[in-house]
């Protein structure tokens, strides 16, 4: 029977839930595409372990920290909304039952849309302005031809000492991080003079001290439009900004990609901080390593190569998933406009022929609902499993 991609995997869905779902598919207009159902118990459990494993992976709190030298970039850069974080999405194509007009583990802000009945589902006529139509289109680019490049291994994180380097003839730049350095000015300066700057990401060669930026042999120089011919999977900051792509997706993709996305983030931020010239030692960061990767020697260049193998191995299949649910996205908002009567450019959300009826989906909520006093089948037949965790595995 039928599956739905969950927190941990796929949870099962009753041979009774899978013919109502068949049974509803002939009063469901074409562009509309629920491939599953799920009742409340199933679609909490799913909320449930997804907020246990986003809180897990933070340090079991929501609150900005500004004085962590991970969590504090990923707060400040990235500009996340919390609620959208700690609030489960099941994704396109997947109705939700038994629903409450406040919900505090379910995301019901913007794409959300709710019905009368208690159900409700992922709305994709809300990213159907030409606006964000573009913006999603750029960021899948710039995706799609990160992940056909090799990675390249020889920038050693050099990029957090280009934003410190300061001749002694140049007014000091204001920091971003509140840490003392682990070596003397004079010695980041040799570090950074004395070795080959290689940045291929633009939004870290952008706080370059303005005397680094000309030692920079990466080219084109690092810009907005020169993204998609630069970034690479071995970038920890191309890496970490697959946290921002899911983010930019959002409700529109399972949260079990915005939880994985946020994992490699967290790893890759780790790694840039342990291999800068700033000194973790005292920095509040329970249950992080704070033994510095010295990418000023041989040794330690070594240490840092392997670590950003191993963090751009685990960003492979979240790449490849938010690529695909990118498509998915996309190629729903394609069809719903050669469907549809409207172009695709209204404001108020209900053209594209991508929205469904209240009737129609309330349809397949009653056809599940009768169907419901039928006994579970205790097994089910094997579904698509979680790419992200599988791909991980067999790196």
């Amino acid at each position: 029977c039928c599956r739905v991609a969950t927190m941990r995997g796929a949870v099962p869905l009753g041979l009774a839930t899978a013919a109502a779902l068949e049974a509803a598919a002939v009063h469901r207009p074409a562009a509309v595409d629920m491939k599953a159902t799920l009742g409340p118990a199933e679609w909490r459990a799913a909320a449930t372990a997804h907020r246990e494993r986003v809180l897990a992976l933070l340090g079991q709190t929501m609150k900005q920290r500004a004085d962590h030298p991970v969590y504090n970039f990923l707060y400040k850069y990235y500009h996340f909304d919390t609620k959208m974080l700690e609030r489960w999405s099941p994704g396109p194509g997947v109705l939700l039952l038994g629903i409450g007009p406040s919900e505090p583990l379910l995301w019901q802000g913007r794409g959300w849309r709710q019905l009368a009945d208690g159900s409700g589902f992922v709305d994709a006529a809300s990213i159907s302005k030409p606006s964000v139509r573009v913006s999603l289109n750029a960021a899948l680019e710039v995706m799609r031809r990160t992940a056909s490049r090799a990675p390249h291994l020889h920038c050693y994180g050099l990029h957090e000492w280009a934003m410190v380097y300061k001749p002694p003839s140049e007014q000091p730049m204001a920091r971003h991080q509140r840490l003392p350095l682990r070596l003397s000015q004079e010695e980041v300066n040799e570090v950074v003079e004395g070795s080959t700057l290689a940045c291929t990401h633009f939004d870290a060669f952008r706080f370059f001290a303005p005397s680094a930026r000309p030692l920079n042999t990466a080219r084109p120089t690092p810009s907005r439009a020169a993204q998609p011919l630069l970034e690479q999977p071995g970038c920890v900051h191309a890496n970490m900004d697959l946290f921002k792509y899911a983010f930019k997706l959002f409700p529109h993709l399972p949260s079990d990609v915005l939880a994985d996305a946020l994992e490699v983030a967290i790893a890759a931020r780790h790694l840039d901080m342990r291999a800068s010239p700033y000194d973790l030692r005292d920095a509040p960061m329970h249950g992080f390593e704070t033994c510095p990767i010295r990418i000023e020697n041989e040794e330690g260049r070594r240490e840092y190569q392997h670590q950003q193998v191993a963090v751009a191995r685990r960003a492979v299949p979240v790449r490849r998933r938010l690529i695909e649910c990118y498509q998915t996205a996309l190629s729903a908002l394609r069809d719903g406009n050669a469907d549809g009567d409207g172009d695709g450019d209204g404001a108020d959300g209900d053209h594209c022929g991508v929205r469904s009826s209240d009737r129609e989906v309330q349809q397949r909520s009653e056809a599940h609902g009768s169907r419901e006093q039928a006994p579970q089948a205790a097994s089910s037949v094997a579904g698509t499993p979680e790419r992200s965790r599988a791909a991980s595995r067999g790196a």
